[in-house]
């Protein structure tokens, strides 16, 4: 008999229009919070937090792999990239009639 109560109570809960919170997906529940349909518990909210993050994340690992440039290694340095030291290093010519340091 305890079960039925337990299980009438329940219903009526989900009759009244409040949606089980774990059920829905985040953007539904990101929706029915911002619009106030409901009032969050805490694992919700933790939910909630936990995807903005892990889209945080995964939005900065896309900016750094489009930050870094191929590395491009020509025949003319030997295979070395301008970066690893590939240039040789020359000295500037020297101006007629202008005094050295």
């Amino acid at each position: 008999m305890v079960a039925k109560q337990a299980l009438a109570a329940h219903d009526t809960a989900n009759e009244n229009g409040i949606p089980d919170q774990d059920a829905l997906g985040l953007t539904a529940l990101a929706e029915g919070v911002l619009a106030r349909d409901f009032r969050p518990r805490v694992a919700t909210v933790r939910r909630l937090a936990e995807a903005v993050i892990a889209l945080q994340g995964d939005i900065a690992e896309l900016k750094k792999a489009a930050k870094k440039p191929a590395k491009t290694k020509t025949k003319a340095t030997g295979g070395k990239s301008a970066k690893d030291g590939g240039k040789k290093k020359r000295k500037l010519a020297k101006i007629p009639g202008q005094k050295g340091k």
